[in-house]
């Protein structure tokens, strides 16, 4: 069931338009992760959600109700803000039960409410505790406690991971999609971190230059991306356009002789070492994309190696269980399925590896 409905939606500052044509469904229940580089229009798009900038076009209906023209006070969506917003004089307490007091609940039921999330977000037994003596992660909770304590239709959080540690931002992650899976709100989160969005999303958008590019299932958007923008976004780190005049590369795969845009993964890059090449592959493995050159720069990566290969013009990365020593001369493979290919002139246009 269609929870929050984003329809023909353009929106930006003054004259300057930065979303345009914006079409989004969010199921009741569901997160969707607003993914893209910076200046796409991700934190435009909360901020026209949440009605903190007017549409220039289109409406917004929640729980088909239509909020485009409603005032902020009166959408019932609420935002985690990346500088959390808490307010440093309160107390942990006070600033989750902040929202409600705005909306005069009864004082005991704010106190059964502020009890209920502070448990479930595990900061009970610091009530009394000043915001500013949390940790970030501590203060976050809080964060999404206020939130929360209203009962929004939607909650919007704008990469509210990106002022934590890198060990902290793991664990809470996790935590909030735990959360959102046990109280069922729905949500969107804006990052432009991949992975952040892999794992807490149940669907991806991905945005560019104001318009959504691809929307779907985390392993979609990862494993088939429509275009050479998310491939190219989501760490197909390789790119080459074929034909290449290189007799380094061989392609082995069927496809119409026309100029083509190939992406790929360099997790995805099989290495071996040419002495030993014509033993270990076989005709059928061989097809793909084959690329002969000569170890430029072997990297540690705590569980791999990140191994540079010059072929030619080209540098290719791929990953490797080993150390490889500089000019070690070696055939990478590539296999169909992990080839990302494009029409060269017509960056949208997927291309079937037949």
């Amino acid at each position: 069931m269609t929870h929050l409905h984003i329809k023909d939606l353009q929106a930006g500052y003054g004259r300057k338009l930065i979303l345009n044509n914006i079409n989004l469904e969010v199921r009741q229940g569901e997160m969707i992760a607003l993914l893209g580089p910076s200046g796409c229009g991700k934190t435009t798009l909360l901020n026209a959600l949440c009605g903190f900038i007017p549409l220039s076009y289109g409406e917004i209906l929640s729980d088909k109700r239509v909020i485009s023209q409603l005032p902020a006070e009166q959408r019932n969506i609420t935002m985690v803000f990346q500088s959390y917003a808490l307010w440093p004089h309160m107390t942990v307490e006070q600033n989750v039960a902040y929202g409600l007091k705005v909306k005069k609940v009864k004082r005991a039921d704010i106190e059964t409410r502020v009890a209920e999330l502070l448990n479930v977000v595990k900061l009970a037994g610091l009530e009394a505790e000043k915001v500013t003596a949390l940790s970030g992660g501590q203060r976050q909770r809080v964060a999404l406690a206020r939130a929360l304590a209203i009962r929004p239709d939607v909650l919007v959080l704008d990469e509210p991971l990106s002022n934590l540690d890198a060990k902290v931002r793991l664990s809470v992650r996790h935590e909030i999609k735990a959360l959102q899976k046990k109280l069922g709100f729905t949500s969107l989160i804006v990052t432009h971190d991949q992975e952040e969005a892999l794992v807490m999303a149940d669907r991806i958008a991905v945005l560019n230059k104001g318009q959504i590019e691809q929307i779907g299932t985390p392993e979609e958007i990862y494993h088939h991306p429509s275009t050479a923008f998310v491939a190219d976004f989501m760490g197909a780190d390789n790119h080459i356009v074929w034909p290449i005049q290189d007799p380094g590369f061989s392609l082995n795969i069927n496809l119409p002789p026309d100029d083509l845009s190939i992406y790929f993964r360099s997790e995805n890059v099989s290495i071996s070492l040419q002495a030993t090449i014509n033993n270990e592959l076989n005709q059928q493995q061989n097809e793909g994309l084959i690329i002969n050159g000569t170890v430029e720069q072997s990297v540690f990566f705590g569980n791999s190696y990140r191994i540079s290969v010059r072929s030619g013009k080209h540098i290719i990365q791929a990953e490797h269980y080993k150390h490889l020593p500089g000019k070690t001369p070696v055939t990478l493979h590539i296999l169909p399925e992990a080839l990302h290919i494009y029409a060269a002139d017509v960056k949208s246009s997927v291309l079937e590896k037949n």
